[in-house]
């Protein structure tokens, strides 16, 4: 029921994204492609199009580098420090390798890299902090976070990531302790971390407006 849910929410996101399109910063725009692409492939995966040897796990793991380089590109854009912008993009290049690893030497290609969402999704969130860190300390002026779209889309984010790295860090060993309560409750986590993520995407597109308006 879930999996049809946030699908809603993906769309509703990609419907404002496309809406305010015009409206949005240069760093935003990215979210139209990546939304597109998503619309598609989880519409495909609704029907098993992509199921290979019976798994759609090597998707999966594609997917999740392309989510890397999107967040990894917007997380880098919000910060004007040249030298921070390359850390940032050195550790998101990193991740895609450890990605790759795990894809063709440690876990293979057609299961599910484990291993390597968990690696994702605690640089995604260590990139979050860093965030908020340097926006609580360096921010010279009143900044009112309620009508500021980066703040929904990384908290979206970060909500997103903490879920993904709870649902997967502990995955296999639940299912190897053949705990299934355990994956219900943490695959509704998961899809909750979804819905957030969507939901509160859609929300920073709509601030945009707002602003437009005001100004």
């Amino acid at each position: 029921m879930l999996d049809y849910l946030y699908f809603v929410f993906e769309l509703l996101a990609f419907i404002s994204c496309l809406r305010f399109y015009k409206k949005l910063d240069q760093n935003f725009r990215i979210f139209l492609p990546f939304l597109s692409f998503v619309i598609i492939y989880e519409y495909v995966n609704l029907f098993n199009w992509l199921n290979w040897h019976n798994t759609n796990a090597w998707c999966n793991n594609f997917e999740g580098i392309i989510e890397m380089i999107v967040f990894g590109q917007f997380m880098a854009s919000l910060d004007k420090r040249k030298a921070y912008r390359k850390k940032v993009y050195i550790a998101i290049a990193a991740g895609i390798v450890l990605t790759l690893i795990d894809m063709f030497f440690i876990q293979g290609f057609w299961t599910l890299g484990t291993i390597a969402i968990v690696v994702q999704n605690t640089i995604l969130a260590t990139l979050v902090c860093i965030y908020y860190y340097n926006l609580i300390n360096n921010s010279d002026e009143y900044l009112d976070l309620l009508s500021y779209p980066p703040f929904y889309a990384t908290i979206g984010l970060l909500f997103y990531a903490l879920t993904n790295f709870f649902y997967y860090a502990f995955f296999s060993y639940m299912m190897y302790v053949n705990n299934y309560h355990f994956y219900l409750v943490a695959k509704v986590i998961c899809d909750v971390g979804c819905i957030f993520l969507y939901s509160l995407l859609a929300v920073s597109f709509l601030c945009f407006s707002r602003t437009k308006k005001l100004s």
